[in-house]
């Protein structure tokens, strides 16, 4: 089933808030910029956002969780209203 266009939202701002949070403490210069994470997960499929996100075999129970969960990474330009 493909995704809705909120979902697509919550997951690509979930993964760079995820992203960030795991280059936040060991970063490396070959590490994407947020600006360049978002430019390819805009090239994701609905198939790719749910692997990347693991939300089929993760503790949370939609894309809006999962992107509550890592909001907080997640710079301001690229949070979900």
């Amino acid at each position: 089933m493909p995704l809705s266009i909120k979902d697509r939202q919550f997951l690509i701002s979930g993964l760079i808030g995820e992203y960030e949070y795991l280059c936040h403490d060991d970063s490396e210069p070959e590490d994407m910029t947020p600006a360049e994470h978002y430019a390819l997960l805009l090239t994701y499929s609905d198939d790719e956002l749910i692997a990347d996100s693991d939300l089929v075999d993760s503790p949370y129970e939609s894309a809006e969780e999962f992107y509550d969960t890592h909001s907080s990474y997640c710079p301001y330009e690229y949070q979900v209203d």
